[in-house]
């Protein structure tokens, strides 16, 4: 019970699409649900992935969240398009640095040029949504809007310094095993999809090819393109 003047928070577990309420599918069969022990840490908030590979039930990420974020939809807050005011164009009708009356600095956009591309965009909200609080995505912020359907994300701008990119580059490895860890494979994990913050840690980005998965293939794929390209990185930089 929470003493005078605390707030409680609820306690969710949020289950993966495939495991189904009564159990889950191995092949043709039906197998109890048997969850895993809870993980020893700080949270409040956890995701329950099923392995499709051995069929056991793994938690993928935890997260410590005020009670107003567990109850309400995530994220908290829509933006309508108009409503920025274009800084720099990253990529054209895709990603725009701009700013806006509620944030001090400017931030990032990334909207569909296409209604073709909303699943990609869809597919990256939710591994920000996985990923919140871990520090190996840019902190995201909220969706776009234009005509009160989402076209898109808004995320903090990481602003890089090429002197400290130069010399921090090793830690997009460090990232990369950190989303490891909580079940998901990039898919496409090349230096340009790392950037270094000013302290020198790593933020990846661009999570359309993203899967969760416990394959160690996957992981190694990933570790090894990275790996190549930071290599390749050094070499060309005076």
């Amino acid at each position: 019970m929470a003493g005078e003047g605390e707030q409680t928070v609820s306690e969710c577990v949020f289950l993966d699409a495939k495991v189904l309420p009564a159990g889950h599918s191995a092949g043709s069969e039906q197998a109890p649900f048997d969850p895993p022990q809870l993980p020893l840490c700080h949270w409040n908030e956890a995701y329950m992935h099923l392995d499709s590979r051995t069929w056991t039930l793994n938690f993928t990420n935890t997260a410590r969240t005020s009670q107003l974020e567990t109850m309400n939809h995530w994220p908290p807050r829509e933006i309508d398009y108009l409503e920025f005011v274009n800084v720099e164009t990253l990529q054209q009708g895709r990603m725009q640095v701009v700013t806006h009356p509620d944030f001090d600095a400017s931030i990032l956009i990334k909207i569909a040029s296409s209604s073709s591309e909303i699943p990609s965009l869809e597919r990256e909200i939710a591994v920000h949504r996985l990923l919140r609080g871990s520090g190996v995505v840019p902190q995201f912020l909220g969706l776009v809007t234009e005509g009160g359907r989402v076209i898109g994300f808004i995320t903090e701008y990481i602003r890089e310094v090429p002197s400290i990119r130069g010399r921090s580059m090793q830690s997009c490895l460090v990232a990369l095993h950190s989303l490891h860890q909580r079940g998901i494979a990039h898919g496409d994990a090349h230096d340009g999809n790392c950037l270094i913050r000013q302290d020198g840690s790593a933020a990846l980005i661009d999570f359309e090819l993203s899967v969760e998965t416990w394959l160690p293939e996957e992981f190694e794929r990933d570790l090894d393109i990275m790996s190549r390209c930071i290599q390749a990185y050094i070499s060309e930089t005076p």
